[in-house]
């Protein structure tokens, strides 16, 4: 059967006159490899990744390159012989010499063989031998080197059936080789008798296998079996875990990963505890086509419930069903969930089941997103994993609902917009702090339902000059509907319904001014705004559970409505003025700066009269002219950026609040400061001033070695909330850090929870920890 094969053929060393004479035998040589070629890119591929290569196309053509092309006539056999390079679809083969036996059908690359496959492979040997017919072949002093960094080496390597490659005395790690001794063991590999690869399951086994770490055999075992890497999941035992803990006692955790089906998996995590029993843990993860959830179940008879005792953990059985999820319904809706159900509050915490926190929200949601509008529907539990807090105190939202939607086509030139909220909320108890003789109401008992809808419209007008002037307006309307209060302060109105409502006006000018001395740019903009509504109705009469954060900085100084959230609006006339400045250098540094202050003209301060939260007193906007704001940054465009924000008293200057922060990379340091600082507030029963200071730092002190730690300092007299320092080598394929942590818990100021932990990580192999932490007063 006859083919026509498109070739190139270029000969280094011999004369023109030869290069004419043996051309022929060029030719006849590209021929005759080229089925070759291709059979032993497959081979090859198969050996390594076990992924199944079609052969190149047919008409791909060939490029040979060899200082020599030898044809011997006697023996049938065609050489390329020094530097040879055989180019054919995707593949390439390097090699000292090439030869093509057509008696025996048989290709054998011979010296400093390397081969490069189209999915990056790379394989490394002395000497290959392939049949034509590639369902058996061996290879010499094999080294291979996959795209997921894993490498394999052997001896002897031997190819049976389609689907499985023997290597004999065969050598597995994701280490590199050391540059300055090659021959030197790397920092860990499996060896085995035999190593058995099958491409069509993607997992290799092992025949009397012994784990080496830094050269020192650690294990043996007769048997021994692991993914490919090219494999992300796959049934079997993970890596355990173990460790101490005070309340606890020694504990072991033996993991197994079930994958039974593309689809879905369980991952098992049983923990025996010394001091309590065993403990039932188990992952189910699901995959339905239109998203993934997960369920997680565990649950423990305590041996010694005393270990709790004073606390929501005293009792005999202590465990949690928790579940997690996210559908796409359609290109613009989902649908998810993060709920938990818990036999107690302390639970999850006590049993290292979640980090260091107060609450743990379940949420119901279904979202919306199109090209001009967004729907956010979700319902709220807050699971209390404090004992600090009373779970009847908190509030339960049933559901909040978010619309809003900007206009299609300009509005008198300008962009309309319409925002919805929706929010319903029910507590068992009134939730009350008293601090300094001073009680606030955190919230109301009883339900309440608030409905809020605001349209509103701007436009910018780009005036002569450069001038930037843009007025606004709003028209917003609130209804709440309160049919129960039983508890609830005196202070609520008595009606089962109240209305509110607040149109606004304004404007915003602003004139940047540009000024160019140099390679440096300079940007100053003067910012004036008038805003103008009626008086805030039903002040302290109303619940008040979104509003009540407000920190009165540069962030928020040119808003028309300073309050977060809708159960409080500003009302009254009020004027913002200040201004901006920014630089830009060449070398890539800036600088920008901010500073400005807020007067009231007319009507009634909202931030001045106290409602049940006293949110606005003490803020700094409480007075006819406002404190001072001021903010001011600098980036160095490369790693260093630092900005300072600041609120200073109206008459005298004196700092209020503060808050500053700084962080950095230059060559192996990096690191990162900050400063916070907030002034008496009376009006909440804080007569003391509150400062707190954050560290965080690591140096890379050698190669693959680094050492980093970080702090939380109360300098008002709690002092050290929490801390760690943590040591870590890492390579391409191999990480191990310690680390050593202390934390006050938030929900105990006596209670210090210390731990020290060790991880390690053989990349592609396995991983796992050893922690002992104990708590003390």
């Amino acid at each position: 059967m006859r083919r026509t094969v498109q070739t190139a053929f270029w000969n280094k060393t011999v004369s023109r006159a030869d290069k004419v004479a043996r051309l022929r035998a060029g030719l006849l040589a590209s021929v005759l490899l080229i089925a070759p070629s291709s059979v032993f890119a497959a081979t090859a591929q198969d050996m390594l990744s076990g992924v199944k290569i079609q052969k190149p196309d047919e008409n791909s053509r060939m490029l040979v390159e060899a200082d020599q092309m030898v044809y011997d006539y006697d023996h049938e056999r065609v050489s390329a012989v020094g530097h040879v390079q055989i180019y054919y679809g995707d593949y390439t083969l390097q090699a000292d010499k090439v030869t093509y036996d057509q008696k025996s059908a048989r290709l054998i690359a011979d010296g400093n063989v390397r081969i490069t496959e189209p999915g990056g492979n790379v394989m490394t040997a002395n000497y290959i031998d392939i049949t034509e017919d590639f369902r058996t072949g061996f290879v010499r002093s094999l080294r291979v080197q996959t795209p997921e960094k894993a490498r394999f080496a052997a001896e002897k390597a031997e190819r049976r059936d389609d689907d499985v490659t023997i290597f004999d005395k065969g050598v597995y790690t994701t280490c590199e080789p050391c540059r300055d001794n090659p021959q030197k063991s790397p920092l860990w590999q499996i060896k085995a008798s035999r190593i058995i690869y099958n491409s069509k399951d993607k997992m290799v086994y092992y025949k009397a296998a012994k784990f080496e770490f830094l050269g020192v055999p650690l294990l043996y075992t007769p048997y021994l079996a692991h993914p490919d890497p090219s494999r992300k999941r796959s049934s079997g035992f993970l890596a355990p875990r173990g460790g101490y803990n005070s309340d606890l006692g020694y504990y072991a955790t033996p993991r197994y990963f079930w994958a039974p089906s593309d689809s879905y998996d369980i991952t098992f995590s049983p923990t025996y505890y010394s001091k309590q029993g065993l403990m039932a843990n188990a992952t189910w993860r699901q995959h339905v086509g239109i998203g993934t959830y997960n369920v997680r179940i565990a649950g423990i008879s305590q041996q010694d419930k005393s270990a709790f005792a004073g606390t929501s953990g005293y009792k005999d059985f202590r465990g949690a069903v928790e579940s997690a999820g996210e559908l796409n319904l359609s290109s613009k809706w989902k649908f998810g969930w993060d709920v938990s159900l818990l036999s107690d509050k302390l639970f999850l915490r006590d049993y290292k089941l979640i980090g260091d926190v107060e609450d743990k929200r379940s949420t119901l949601y279904l979202v919306g997103q199109g090209e001009r509008n967004y729907f956010d529907a979700r319902a709220n539990y807050y699971n209390i994993m404090t004992d600090s807090l009373n779970q009847s105190e908190q509030a339960v939202v049933h559901p909040s609902i978010d619309y809003s939607a900007f206009s299609e086509n300009p509005i008198a030139g300008g962009e309309g917009r319409i925002k919805i909220n929706s929010t319903s909320i029910t507590r068992d108890e009134i939730s009350q702090t008293t601090v300094g003789g001073v009680t606030r109401t955190d919230g109301v008992s009883g339900t309440y339902n608030r409905t809020s809808v605001e349209a509103s419209w701007k436009r910018k007008i780009i005036a002569p000059g450069g001038q930037v002037i843009t007025p606004f307006t709003s028209l917003r309307g609130d209804v709440y509907w309160m049919p129960s209060q039983s508890g609830a302060p005196a202070a609520l109105v008595d009606e089962s319904i109240a209305l509110r409502g607040m149109p606004t006006v304004g404007i915003d000018y602003r004139l940047p001014i540009l000024i160019s001395s140099g390679n440096t740019s300079h940007i100053i903009e003067p910012i004036a705004q008038v805003i103008a509504s009626p008086n805030e109705t039903h002040i302290g009469e109303l619940p008040n559970d979104d509003s009540q954060s407000l920190i009165f900085d540069d962030t928020i100084l040119f808003d028309p409505n300073k309050f977060s959230g809708y159960d409080r609006v500003e009302g009254g006339t009020r004027a913002n003025i200040g201004f901006q400045y920014r630089m830009q250098m060449a070398n890539g540094w800036s600088v920008n700066a901010l500073a400005g202050r807020s007067i009231h003209l007319a009507g009634t301060n909202s931030f001045s009269t106290d409602d049940l939260t006293s949110t606005g007193l003490d803020s700094g906007l409480d007075k006819t002219r406002s404190d001072y704001v001021a903010r001011v940054g600098v980036n160095s465009n490369k790693g260093i950026a630092a900005v300072a924000r600041g609120r200073f008293d109206a008459d005298t200057a004196e700092l209020k609040f503060a808050s500053v922060s700084a962080s950095g990379t230059y060559d192996r340091y990096s690191g990162s400061i900050g400063y916070a600082y907030t002034d008496k507030r009376p009006s909440a029963g804080i007569d003391e001033v509150r400062q707190e200071i954050t560290t965080a730092a690591s140096i890379k002190f050698a190669d693959f070695w680094s050492v980093g730690g970080s702090s939380q300092y109360d300098i008002s007299g709690r002092g050290l909330v929490s801390g760690s320092l943590k040591l870590k080598y890492e390579d391409e394929c191999f990480a191990v850090s310690l680390k050593y942590s202390q934390t006050r818990e938030t929900y105990s100021d006596t209670t210090s929870d210390k731990t020290v932990m060790l991880q390690f990580d053989f990349k592609s192999l396995a991983d796992g920890q050893l922690s002992y932490s104990r708590e003390s007063n």
